[in-house]
């Protein structure tokens, strides 16, 4: 996988082939971001250019110490979808179940997610991921694999919204140190 970080600062210096590069990288997450909100692929399509214009011409906010580029990447392609949404008046898909079709739009080469989940069999991730309370692997997987924001998740669990951003917080935390650990031995 190449740097998104890079990526990113040479297309905010209006690098053709630096944004090429990362749209090849991440066009995959962000179709299946972009049809799983949206449930139709006409509109994933357009909501997936929108994003990459967005991504093109508001490259330069991306700060790599507010957070990782490919999640900075994948709000910019939900924050669109999520107004192509509210445009319309509808709302987003409830979960992946919802669209059993799905596949037959899929790219069937390997996405980063899939990458990971093959290393996640045979990975340190997959035993700190365990190593979390199930609450917390619970408020991960619907912040970071399904993409809900944290108003939805605190409204989905009947949950303060400022505890819902603690308990992701500190499994974050508690991921990044436990890997941490794993790397040094």
């Amino acid at each position: 996988m190449p740097d998104l970080e890079k990526l990113l600062a040479f297309t905010a210096l209006g690098d053709r082939e630096a944004f090429s590069r990362l749209y090849e990288a991440t066009r995959r997450r962000a179709w299946a971001i972009c049809l799983r909100l949206l449930r139709d692929p006409t509109q994933a399509e357009d909501a997936m250019q929108d994003a990459y214009v967005k991504i093109w011409h508001q490259a330069a906010s991306f700060r790599p110490a507010a957070g990782a580029a490919e999640a900075w990447l994948a709000a910019v392609v939900r924050n669109t979808c999520r107004d192509r949404l509210r445009a319309q008046r509808r709302d987003p898909a409830d979960s992946l179940e919802e669209l059993p079709e799905a596949a037959e739009f899929a790219d069937p080469a390997p996405n980063p997610e899939q990458r990971l989940e093959a290393s996640l069999s045979q990975g340190h991730l997959l035993d700190c991921f365990g190593q979390l309370q199930a609450r917390q692997r619970e408020l991960l997987t619907e912040s970071y694999v399904l993409g809900l924001s944290h108003s939805e998740i605190s409204e989905r669990f009947g949950m303060a919204l400022g505890t819902v951003k603690t308990v992701i917080r500190r499994s974050v935390l508690a991921l990044r140190e436990c890997l941490a650990r794993g790397a040094v031995s």
